[in-house]
């Protein structure tokens, strides 16, 4: 309670009166947890599939999407050495996550699969070089692509030799390391 409040002519009026009204709780049964509370289950749009129906690893498709990640790294590799007209061979990390992400992604925890990662990064370097080169030899020939990795192979292999520098076994050496580790990394 609290004390009258005098009015204009003086007088106290009636005192002014406090109710506590009780809040309203419905009835929640025994265990009830209200959303957006600790403890609460998450909303689910969906049931979770049941473990017979999940995706299983595919060893044979993951080499096959990894060869494609290979042939597509090394490809971009060639054109861009050919266009920048130098190499970058730092480009190796990306050449072996091309190939890692689906060894990992599609193979799951197969122990093969980092070892194919790591052979598939540095043959995705190699075939760059390659390529590289051939463009090269294209332009200064006039040999088609096709002769160059056909018939006149040799002298494309000639070219990568005089093409190489210490450097580059770094650069191997890298891209084995890394298709390794992205493949195991990726692998879930």
């Amino acid at each position: 309670m609290t004390a009258p409040a005098p009015g204009s002519d003086g007088k106290a009026g009636p005192a002014a009166q406090h109710y506590a009204a009780p809040m309203y709780e419905p009835e929640a049964p025994v265990g009830y947890v209200a959303p957006g509370m600790p403890g609460a289950p998450a909303p689910y749009a969906y049931a979770p599939l049941p473990p017979s129906a999940r995706r299983r690893p595919n060893a044979v498709a993951a080499v096959a999407a990894a060869l494609g990640g290979m042939l597509a790294g090394a490809l971009a590799y060639g054109f861009l050495t050919k266009a920048l007209d130098r190499e970058f061979g730092w480009l190796v990390i990306g050449l072996a996550a091309a190939v890692a992400w689906p060894l990992g992604k599609l193979g799951g925890r197969n122990p093969v699969l980092p070892v194919v990662g790591s052979l598939l990064a540095a043959l995705s370097l190699l075939l760059g070089q390659f390529f590289g080169v051939t463009l090269y030899l294209h332009e200064l020939t006039g040999a088609s692509v096709g002769e160059l990795f056909g018939p006149q192979f040799d002298l494309t292999v000639e070219g990568w030799k005089a093409t190489l520098e210490p450097l580059d076994a770094l650069f191997y050496g890298i891209a084995v390391f890394e298709g390794f580790v992205f493949t195991r990394r990726t692998a879930g």
